[in-house]
């Protein structure tokens, strides 16, 4: 009873390591998000750690986790300046449709239909960088086969785009989560995405990164 009480893989133990994981990812996270232009290629490696150490149960999480943050630096900038450019473009003009809608305004129904677009859209986004992560790609190539994998998928990326708003909204809005929300939050998109790229795995998305 003793060995088993103070088992770290025990009931009783178990989600206390779960929780020091995602405090160690965001953290790590946080650290290589500093230029801001990293951010990607940080979530990048974000999702890796989550998928092999925390899913996967590998270990070696915080040396996986520069290696695989060095590795994808330059596609991970490149696709977060492309994707945050059409994300702010898209909320550029949702806010253009909801300063001068009036309630009975056709705007109302076109600020409406830009939400649910930007919604799609940060769903989208959201797949790039586990893809990224899991899969050998050329730029172009990976946007699009993250949008079609997105809409291939749809409700995998409504609830992917609803954790990552979640996360982003609860950090921005109260500050103390962002110690251990980034991890939580990435941890529940890998349980989502996970399935679905296990069944690339063998080479039909291009070459693995594992």
């Amino acid at each position: 009873m003793k060995s088993n009480l103070f088992d770290p893989e025990s009931w009783l133990w178990k989600p206390f390591g779960r929780i020091a994981d995602f405090i160690l990812l965001s953290a790590l996270w946080l650290l290589c998000s500093l230029p801001l232009v990293t951010a990607g290629p940080a979530f990048c490696a974000m999702y890796d750690c989550c998928a092999r150490c925390v899913l996967g149960k590998e270990g070696g999480m915080t040396a996986r986790f520069f290696r695989t943050f060095r590795r994808e630096l330059g596609l991970g900038i490149g696709s977060l300046l492309l994707w945050g450019a059409v994300l702010g473009l898209g909320l550029g003009i949702l806010r253009t449709f909801t300063s001068s809608a009036t309630g009975t305004d056709a705007n109302v129904i076109l600020a409406w239909g830009m939400a649910f677009l930007l919604a799609l859209l940060v769903g989208v986004a959201a797949w790039v960088f586990p893809l990224l992560s899991r899969f050998t790609f050329r730029f172009t190539d990976l946007q699009l086969m993250s949008v079609r994998l997105a809409l291939g998928h749809l409700p995998r990326t409504v609830a992917v785009a609803a954790v990552t708003v979640a996360s982003g909204w609860l950090c921005l809005r109260f500050l103390l989560p962002v110690i251990i929300v980034p991890g939580l939050g990435c941890f529940l998109i890998a349980h989502l995405l996970e399935p679905v790229f296990k069944t690339y795995e063998t080479g039909n998305a291009g070459e693995d990164n594992g």
